[in-house]
């Protein structure tokens, strides 16, 4: 290249991205919010669920609030198997996102080296 010619500025900087997740387009508040929302829906439903099936059961058979706290406890279980498999599902999501996102950014770093090679 001539010294007088004008090479283009490039378009990204050299500086990290700060506000990066990996979490891909959608941006990491949404995201998260997303996950968190699915993670509490998940347990009130189970747990407000096995409360009233409690209720009702303790109301044919008269037999006060055990079943209540039975369905409970048992709501909360079954509340946090299911928000452990939303967050086991949510984390291979962002890993596979942030593998993406770290292939890119290595495929652009070959490609830069090797237009810096060829000048």
């Amino acid at each position: 290249m001539n010294e007088h010619e004008i090479e283009s500025p490039r378009l990204e900087s050299d500086r990290p991205n700060e506000h990066a997740t990996g979490t891909g387009g959608l941006g990491s508040k949404s995201a998260y919010f997303a996950l968190f929302s699915q993670i509490g829906i998940t347990l009130l439903v189970a747990n407000l669920g096995g409360a009233l099936l409690g209720r009702w059961v303790d109301g044919l058979l008269n037999s006060g609030p055990i079943f209540l706290v039975v369905g409970f406890v048992g709501g909360f279980v079954v509340g946090a198997l299911g928000a452990a498999q939303i967050v086991a599902r949510g984390l291979k999501q962002f890993e596979a996102q942030d593998a993406i996102e770290k292939a890119a950014r290595l495929a652009r770093r070959r490609a830069e080296s090797e237009d810096k090679e060829l000048r």
